[in-house]
């Protein structure tokens, strides 16, 4: 792994092919995000723990075994505190660990349990 842009942007290990992997988490500006300089689209720690929970599910189905199904729950409860955590801040219900992994998310957010979000396009050019 390297780091392209500190909290937002890294180059991953790539086996079996000279493709480069490149993980880029979304960047914005604002009083909400101290720090950060610059701004562009990407994912969230939630997704991607969403895809490798899809994954590892798959790698079990193959072989099963309980580090796996371990790891399954471990990478949900990691959300639920991500999604709690956000919950709290905007003053919102925290939801559950199988919504919080397996709900529906927010497009401007990226939360879930986000009804009617703040986060509109509009408020963030305003936040700069």
């Amino acid at each position: 792994m390297r780091v392209l842009d500190a909290g937002h942007c890294y180059e991953l290990a790539s086996l079996d092919g000279d493709l480069v992997q490149q993980l880029q988490f979304v960047k914005r500006e604002g009083g909400g995000y101290p720090g950060n300089v610059g701004r562009y689209p990407g994912t969230t720690s939630q997704e991607v723990l969403r895809a490798l929970i899809h994954r590892a599910a798959y790698v079990n189905n193959q072989i099963p075994c309980w580090q796996t199904r371990l790891s399954l729950y471990l990478m949900g409860a990691v959300i639920w505190l991500y999604e709690h955590r956000a919950a709290k801040r905007h003053k919102r219900e925290v939801p559950g660990l199988y919504e919080a992994v397996y709900g529906v998310t927010c497009e401007n957010c990226g939360h879930v349990g986000c009804e009617g979000c703040e986060r509109t396009p509009e408020a963030r050019k305003e936040s700069k």
